[in-house]
């Protein structure tokens, strides 16, 4: 439910926002060395306030035209119909969508176009075996894992010259490629997101 929005203001604007999404189901498929692969049509949901919480942050420098922004939106899955081989499937110190945004000012509505990249960290037990927790960029466990893209309506309204409240919709779309332990997993996401949030706009200069 929540996440704040630029307002046609110039200058720099920071977003702080919490919310939630409804997942599409989408086809997942696993593999691992020596075993059949596992192929379904995943259904998941998000639980926004279960362990690390949904959130989205953005920082963003616009004119009285538009935007352009650095956004991170924690999105989280879990997989609600394992099949009996998969103990546990979820990715939810984040399945990450790091954008690069255009933010366009209508006369009632932000209409806001992104594409970037997929970080995820994956918790997954597959026949037994549990993946590594350990690997990933540095051994953090973080994986570059995908692309994504999104497309978002938003209104907001600007407060005391320098704060920011609003509300958004979202539609992502991203492919990842996630490591499970002696193989990998292909887990598509299609999302529809809802967000409220706040922020505060740094006027000045174009």
């Amino acid at each position: 439910m929540l996440a704040a929005l630029l307002v046609a203001t110039p200058g720099w604007t920071v977003e702080v926002a919490v919310g939630g999404a409804v997942n599409v189901p989408t086809p997942l498929t696993i593999r691992q060395d020596g075993e059949d692969d596992i192929s379904l049509t995943a259904q998941y949901t998000t639980k926004p306030i279960d362990e690390v919480p949904y959130y989205n942050v953005r920082v963003g420098r616009g004119d009285l035209r538009g935007a352009w922004e650095l956004e991170l939106v924690h999105h989280k899955v879990y997989l609600r119909n394992p099949p009996p081989e998969v103990t546990r499937f979820s990715i939810t110190h984040g399945y990450n969508l790091i954008t690069f945004n255009r933010n366009v000012h209508l006369r009632w509505t932000d209409l806001r176009f992104g594409a970037g990249m997929v970080l995820t960290w994956p918790h997954v037990t597959v026949r037994g075996r549990a993946l590594d927790e350990t690997r990933g960029i540095l051994g953090t466990g973080w994986h570059a894992s995908g692309a994504a893209v999104q497309v978002a309506v938003a209104r907001n309204r600007l407060w005391f010259e320098h704060w920011l409240t609003g509300i958004e919709v979202k539609l992502t779309g991203a492919w990842a490629r996630v490591p499970v332990a002696g193989g990998s997993a292909d887990v598509p996401n299609v999302a529809l997101h809802v967000q409220l949030g706040g922020g505060y706009a740094f006027s000045g200069g174009r």
